[in-house]
């Protein structure tokens, strides 16, 4: 296995309020400090980012930014073979978390950013859930002020138990080829649909951290993870290594997971804490 970088951390070469996709360019400060007071965030993952206290809203709230958080307990970056097309908010069906996954968080926010009524077309020939009428259309409201600035994914741990991280040329495919069964093709997917409905929006995505008892591909996953970032040009931050959350110390006592998995209040504490920190030096900001 490849040792895991410490930090897929690229800085933004010239900065400007509409940032498109998620160029960014190596070692280059920002051209000026950009406040990130009231600009949207819309948050996506798994039960660590679902909760109303999770890492998102200690971010938000630090920075004054409006936040939409479409994470969703369970979910996995990995469609599932019956995976179906459902954009809603809790979908979980008779324990089946089939449904939560990365594709339909990304779906909900493609319906709020698409005007009502349009078909999304990244929808068409795909099962749906009975509760999601097909063809799936926008659901944006003319005087919708909804502008997403910053896109946070972050996901993977559930995908570690058994999930396929698949052929890094996965990430090469245009998005409508992606092999959303894979966890490859699954981040490529999702980054460029992102980009094609949210131009000005910056994607970032989050490694999952450490947890107690350890799963022995996690690390595998987080360097994946730290590999499509790179290939596709967006900000990765290493929550694994730069969290402070760790599996030697879980282990011992449960001190920022109260179950060894998901994070107390201190534990999301840190995890903003470090999101933050990266925030601010991407965008110039000066801490506080």
């Amino acid at each position: 296995m490849r040792a895991l970088r410490h930090i897929v951390f690229f800085i933004i070469g010239t900065l400007t309020p509409f940032l498109s996709g998620c160029q960014t360019q190596d070692n280059e400060e920002p051209a000026s400090s950009i406040s990130l007071y009231g600009k949207q965030l819309v948050a996506m993952g798994n039960s660590i980012t679902a909760p109303s206290n999770s890492w998102a809203w200690v971010t938000a709230r630090h920075f004054g930014m409006e936040l939409t958080n479409l994470a969703v307990s369970a979910a996995r970056w990995i469609d599932y073979p019956q995976t179906a097309v459902d954009t809603n908010a809790s979908p979980i069906y008779d324990g089946d978390n089939s449904n939560n996954v990365i594709s339909n968080q990304v779906f909900r926010l493609l319906q709020m950013v698409v005007p009502e009524g349009e078909v999304i077309p990244e929808a068409d020939g795909k099962p749906f859930h009975s509760g999601t009428l097909s063809p799936l259309t926008g659901m944006r409201k003319a005087d919708s002020t909804f502008d997403p600035f910053l896109v946070i994914i972050s996901c993977g741990t559930n995908d570690s138990s058994n999930g396929i991280i698949g052929d890094i040329a996965e990430l090469a495919q245009p998005y409508n080829k992606a092999n959303r069964k894979n966890l490859y093709g699954s981040i490529n997917w999702a980054v460029k649909v992102i980009r094609k409905y949210c131009p000005e929006a910056q994607i970032i995505l989050l490694t999952p951290i450490q947890r107690a008892p350890m799963v022995d591909r996690l690390p595998l996953f987080v360097e994946a993870i730290q590999l499509a970032g790179e290939k596709l040009g967006c900000p990765t931050i290493d929550m694994y290594n730069e969290s402070g959350i760790t599996e030697a110390e879980e282990s011992q006592e449960h001190k920022y997971l109260y179950d060894g998995l998901h994070p107390n209040a201190e534990g999301s504490r840190l995890m903003g804490n470090t999101v933050i920190r990266h925030l601010e030096t991407l965008y110039g900001i000066d801490k506080k």
